[in-house]
């Protein structure tokens, strides 16, 4: 069973697509370039050809990310929550969130968080906005596995 930090999650939680960073701007500088070719050279049509492919390149390209967008947004949102539910454990315990793991980087009904040799196990009301904590026991706890970074 694997825990997060409460660094771990918020590393995660803010780390950019990359991918998607990097295709954008490869197809923004051959829009760029082939640009100034056709501009260059106006009674060449193939700059302008390759000026239209590009373009519906980038439109298409940014069409099928935004879905993905979508569910990242989704995803940041939820571990949000999660980083909310550990700062009030941490408040009402009155400990650090250094010392706060969670096997979900998502809320939900039967989560488990760690602080030192303990385990709670996390139960909601209908509409989350109130939690209780139990104590709960691992069956071996050679399978609890932290995840700093």
């Amino acid at each position: 069973m694997n825990f997060y930090s409460y660094q771990y999650l918020i590393d995660h939680n803010n780390e950019p697509n990359f991918l998607f960073i990097i295709g954008i701007i490869i197809l923004a500088a051959a829009i760029f370039i082939t640009s100034l070719l056709y501009f260059r050279n106006r009674s060449d049509n193939k700059y302008r050809d390759l000026l239209i492919i590009f373009a519906l390149g980038i439109i298409l390209f940014i069409g099928i990310n935004y879905n993905n967008y979508e569910q990242q947004l989704d995803v940041n949102n939820k571990t949000n929550q999660t980083l909310e539910l550990m700062r009030s454990v941490a408040k009402d315990k009155k400990l650090s969130t250094k010392n706060l793991y969670s096997n979900s980087s998502s809320l939900n009904e039967g989560m488990l968080i760690k602080s030192g040799n303990n385990i709670y196990r996390v139960s909601f009301d209908n509409n989350q906005s109130s939690y209780t904590l139990t104590k709960a026991n691992i069956i071996s706890s050679q399978e609890i596995k932290l995840i700093n970074k």
